[in-house]
């Protein structure tokens, strides 16, 4: 019985009609030096070229980074990106139909939650192949022929020399979650490639049965159907807490077979590194962070940011409170600031951090003012450094006593010109594990908030506190830093306050 689609998918299908009719015409330039120029462009450009009513942004780093994670034959590979990327169009769409078009693979399939979602994405590919007029200009004449959840497109194959067209053809088959794709046959060919998307949802990542199941259903039933060694294999997901299919993912990635590759792969793409955007021509920075707002903390660490909440981390994002920062009152709060400077300035090493925390004097609650966490060089830390201190006047600065160190001094005294400025040069004694940790019951017991529009710089302080211990700890270091240069009591007294010894140098210096 063929499958019936719904309104929302007849309309999807209706709008991209209308866009190939009119934003994709056909080429001016039809000779066989313009042909084999097109044909041969890179991936990015390809799709660019022959599905502009899909690709009307330039691709990113990022994109380049997401494409080459794929298709490593007899790899079964899992990619999460950010909502908005556009992974299934490039992974579900133009990568598949590029490769069925160039006789790269003959039996593709497909999966999903149920089996008209699988179709559905499908029949967005076979849309391409019998309408798209730059592909059929350019690769022939394409014959469609089958139901909605299985079809065979017919491509013709270049003559060979003082021989006739000949023809290739290539299979596509949908799955739900459940269905056996075991034994499926395509002439000589068992499936070669499978492409997984929307396999899981909200409701069935809370159900660790049903998150079983669908592992299973990978493992057991997909795998063992595809070609062995030759297949590829690529899922495509999002994060959706603890147990999720990406969590799972993530933990067998670990293991490794006899030749030390790991038994799957997993790429994920979050919307922003160090607090950026990763794909600026589509989303800038403040539309990020306006999406951020508006979905909430919660929300936007599963979808933009793909961590999954992991009730064994220290942090979570439901202790992270926030305050208007147009309410604040400066003047009621204590402040200090902390600074770590790393000393790599790699893409790979360390960052550099600097944060500023204020606490109420009467209640003890603390609020991150502002943070700087980047890999920036000696000189613009101490800029940094001289900035944050101009503009908010702290009680006390602290700088960690490390390999970095040896740049501040001088470069103090350059900038400052015989000003003070109120540093305290720390030698930390305690492991920065134990130093970070102390920051969890403070965290849960609602004393620390953030800014409700935080710039990248505190955004990248609560990315890293949520993944902590993993990534990088630059931030929490240094915030942990500056609770620890807060007095023990917040009380005036006699028009001062305690300051409680950690046991470090207790010389202050201008610089």
């Amino acid at each position: 019985m063929a499958l019936k689609w719904t309104r929302e998918h007849e309309r999807g299908r209706e709008e991209v009609l209308e866009l190939l009719s009119r934003q994709t015409r056909p080429f001016d330039d039809m000779s066989a030096a313009a042909v084999k120029e097109r044909k041969g462009l890179p991936f990015s450009e390809w799709c660019q070229t022959y599905l502009p009513h899909y690709f009307d942004v330039p691709f990113s780093p990022a994109h380049h980074r997401m494409i080459e994670a794929a298709g490593e034959p007899g790899m079964p590979t899992f990619i999460a990106a950010f909502r908005g990327f556009g992974k299934s169009v490039i992974l579900s769409l133009a990568r598949p139909m590029k490769r069925a078009i160039e006789g790269k693979c003959p039996y593709f399939i497909y999966g999903s939650e149920v089996q008209r979602l699988a179709a559905q994405a499908m029949d967005y590919l076979r849309l391409e192949l019998e309408h798209n007029p730059r592909i059929r200009s350019d690769y022939g004449e394409i014959t469609v022929k089958g139901s909605e959840e299985v079809w065979v497109a017919t491509l013709p194959r270049p003559k060979e020399k003082g021989g006739q067209f000949k023809r290739r053809s290539c299979k596509f088959e949908a799955f739900g979650i459940g269905m056996s794709p075991r034994g499926r046959r395509f002439h000589q060919y068992r499936p070669v490639e499978f492409i997984g998307d929307d396999l899981e949802n909200a409701e069935l990542a809370r159900n660790p049965q049903r998150e079983k199941n669908l592992w299973d259903w990978m493992m057991d039933e997909v795998v063992p159907a595809l070609e062995p060694e030759k297949f590829i294999f690529t899922v495509l997901g999002t994060m959706f807490g603890p147990g999720c299919m990406m969590v799972r993912a993530q933990e067998k990635a670990k293991e490794k077979d006899a030749q030390d590759r790991p038994l799957v792969k997993v790429f994920l793409q979050p919307a922003t590194v160090n607090g950026h955007s990763v794909w600026p021509a589509r989303f800038s920075d403040a539309a990020l962070e306006r999406i951020r707002r508006l979905i909430g903390l919660r929300n936007w660490l599963r979808n933009y940011d793909l961590s999954a909440e992991d009730p064994d981390k220290p942090f979570q994002a439901k202790w992270i409170g926030e305050y208007d920062e147009e309410k604040i009152d400066l003047g009621n709060l204590l402040r200090v600031m902390f600074l770590d400077p790393a000393i790599s300035e790699a893409p790979t090493g360390c960052p550099r951090a600097l944060i500023c925390v204020g606490a109420n004097k009467k209640t003890g609650k603390r609020y991150v003012l502002d943070a700087w966490i980047a890999r920036g060089t000696a000189l613009d830390m101490v800029d940094r450094l001289i900035e944050f201190n101009s503009r908010f006047n702290p009680y006390l600065i602290g700088i960690e006593q490390n390999g970095g160190f040896a740049l501040i001094r001088p470069l103090l005294q350059m900038r400052l010109g015989g000003a003070y400025m109120p540093v305290r040069y720390i030698d930390h004694s305690q492991n920065k594990d134990v130093r970070i940790q102390v920051l969890g019951p403070q965290f849960e017991d609602g004393r620390w908030e953030f800014p409700m529009n935080p710039n990248a710089g505190v955004r990248t302080l609560i990315e890293q506190l949520l993944s902590y211990p993993d990534g990088f700890v630059d931030g929490p270091d240094a915030l942990a830093g500056c609770d620890e240069m807060l007095p023990s009591s917040f009380n005036p007294r006699a028009g001062q306050l305690e300051y409680q010894s950690l046991e470090r140098r207790t010389d202050f210096a201008c610089v």
